[in-house]
């Protein structure tokens, strides 16, 4: 039985690739869409953050993922760690890995035990409730490997 991912290339899922307009775009090796869009802004440069906040413009440079479980998020991170940002995006194959050694909310698509990234639909995703209120998300990537995904 042949599936979406036996007819894509073989790093499809596994290393970023740049996009116009800068970032990186990491697809999903289960289907090949879009997992994740992670871009370095810096201050003062709108940032379409979706419904309900629109535009923002932040005084300080952010780490921008698009995409990923259907928000656009940030992470204000200090120096250090933005420069290992602008360098893993900068790289010839930009590792999810990387960037989920830097802060693992900047790659929580990345399934660290099978080494890919997954779309926010292929992910079987729990929500776990604290009495009322949100906890976290519980993910199955598809080849059945389960982590926390959202916090």
């Amino acid at each position: 039985m042949m599936n979406d991912a036996d007819s894509l290339p073989p790093n499809v899922g596994r290393y970023g690739e740049s996009v116009v307009g800068g970032g990186v775009s990491f697809r999903c090796a289960a289907c090949g869409e879009a997992a994740a869009v992670v871009r370095l802004v810096r201050a003062g440069t709108p940032v379409n953050m979706g419904p309900p906040l629109g535009e923002e413009t932040y005084e300080r440079d952010r780490v921008v993922v698009d995409y990923w479980l259907g928000t656009t998020s940030w992470r204000r991170l200090d120096a250090v760690r933005q420069a290992r940002v602008e360098q893993v995006l900068t790289a010839n194959q930009p590792d999810p890995a990387e960037l989920r050694k830097i802060d693992w909310e900047l790659a929580a698509y990345w399934c660290r035990d099978c080494q890919r990234c997954y779309c926010r639909d292929d992910w079987q995703k729990t929500i776990v409730w604290d009495g009322p209120f949100y906890d976290y998300t519980d993910g199955v990537c598809p080849a059945g490997y389960r982590h926390m995904i959202d916090d």
